[in-house]
């Protein structure tokens, strides 16, 4: 995180803290608040405390995708930190599209058709061991409590591995599913594990529909296999587009890597064509991402795919590859490129005024309008005002919650009232 940053943030709401101790000294604070000051996790000039810790996981995903009949199969590889002081005898492992799941409550209504046995989890192993489903997990809610078979103490870490599969939604779209008949943003669809923090303990608060997440940072490599013809955006940058694009695809990925000028990587004369991507039967789409929160990657056979990048940074020269990915009948996505690279240049250079935090940037054509580490799942809209204002709330998203870490569960009001009043500015 960039303290400066931080810090200005927090002398606003300290600002207005203030004032309410002039009227009150005796303002209520939460226990849990309360014991982690007492304890040195937090400290009340809002830096934090000499104690603090956070908890993360790096992850190592694989994933095969069957657009036909949204088979989503999954391997991954989880190595996870315990920096906290405490014993952990038990880790929490979020199931999201368990939502889909039959028989659970959800806050938004279902085709009946999307209605699934959830998440079927294959096979766990801690440390290369392999575990008994049945007796070291049961479910709570729509997650797992895995029983440790021994305890992981402070400054240790744990090898986790799990084998997983479940089906896609097609009629429901909330925030991930089917976009058309060969068209998917999919999101929340790995198993994770849950928050450990110095305030809550475990992060347990259900998932139904509505709320937002709260995730530790960790390290993501990303793997995706499609069909052929199939193009994949992500979370992170693309590692292997040599192995996976024609050349003609990836010199035009290379010059918008380096362009101020939005470069047509697929235009409208050539989505169809099917000469785009290496001629096999599946290839495989690597990305890799630093220090994120979440991962999420979107597919189709038909999108077109603009992009250029920017410098965010005067001092390095860094830059930012800014890409969108949309259907060719969509009649304002035409213009999000340019207006996703304008609405970076602001937040890097105006307000907040701190460079972007990441390396990319997607805005996919989706059916929602949702956020997400270096992805955006915007659906199309006709008036060119709000197509500005959704572009850039979304993005803004990127400071808070994402780069600040903000627990969205809880404090959702925090990030949608800052990326509110920067789509307001812009």
């Amino acid at each position: 995180m960039k303290i400066k940053f931080l810090m200005q943030t927090l002398q606003i709401c300290l600002l207005f803290a203030g004032l309410g101790v002039v009227q009150s000294q005796d303002l209520f604070m939460p226990l849990n608040i309360k014991s982690a000051y007492i304890n040195g996790t937090r400290s009340m000039d809002g830096f934090p405390g000499v104690k603090y810790w956070q908890n993360r996981a790096d992850y190592r995903i694989e994933v095969e995708f069957e657009p036909v009949n949204g088979t989503i199969s999954g391997n991954e590889e989880i190595t996870y930190y315990n920096n906290s002081p405490d014993q952990l005898t038990e880790l929490i492992i979020h199931l999201f599209p368990n939502i889909y799941k039959k028989g659970n409550a959800r806050e938004f209504e279902v085709d009946p058709d999307d209605e699934s046995n959830g998440v079927s989890i294959y096979q766990i192993l801690i440390d290369g061991k392999n575990i008994h489903l049945r007796e070291q997990t049961e479910y709570i809610h729509n997650d797992i409590r895995l029983n440790l078979p021994l305890p992981l103490g402070p400054d240790e870490q744990i090898q986790i591995t799990i084998d997983w599969q479940y089906t896609v939604n097609k009629n429901s779209h909330m925030r991930t599913g089917r976009v058309d008949s060969t068209s998917y943003f999919i999101a929340y669809f790995f198993p994770r594990i849950a928050v450990y923090d110095d305030i809550d303990g475990w992060n347990i608060l259900k998932y139904s529909g509505r709320s937002e997440f709260y995730n530790d940072f960790g390290n993501f490599e990303l793997s995706v296999t499609v069909p052929q013809h199939y193009l994949v955006w992500a979370t992170g940058m693309l590692q292997n587009p040599e192995e996976v694009l024609m050349q003609k695809y990836q010199q035009r990925l290379q010059t918008a890597l380096n362009s101020d000028k939005i470069i047509h990587i697929i235009d409208s004369t050539e989505s169809q064509k099917g000469n785009i991507t290496a001629i096999k039967d599946k290839n495989i789409w690597r990305f890799m991402a630093e220090n994120v929160s979440d991962v999420a990657f979107a597919v189709s056979d038909h999108y077109l795919w603009d992009a250029s990048s920017l410098v965010v940074d005067k001092n390095s020269g860094r830059r930012v590859l800014i890409d969108a990915a949309y259907n060719k009948y969509s009649r304002d996505f035409y213009q999000v490129a340019k207006i996703a690279r304008e609405a970076i240049d602001f937040m890097s250079n105006r307000i907040p005024g701190v460079p972007f935090p990441y390396p990319n940037e997607t805005v996919f054509n989706g059916l929602d309008e949702m956020e997400y580490p270096m992805m955006v799942n915007n659906i199309s809209v006709s008036d060119p005002g709000y197509l500005i204002k959704l572009t850039s709330h979304e993005i803004f998203h990127s400071y808070f919650p994402f780069y600040m870490g903000i627990n969205e569960t809880k404090y959702a009001w925090m990030d949608e009232g800052w990326a509110s009043f920067g789509d307001y500015l812009i």
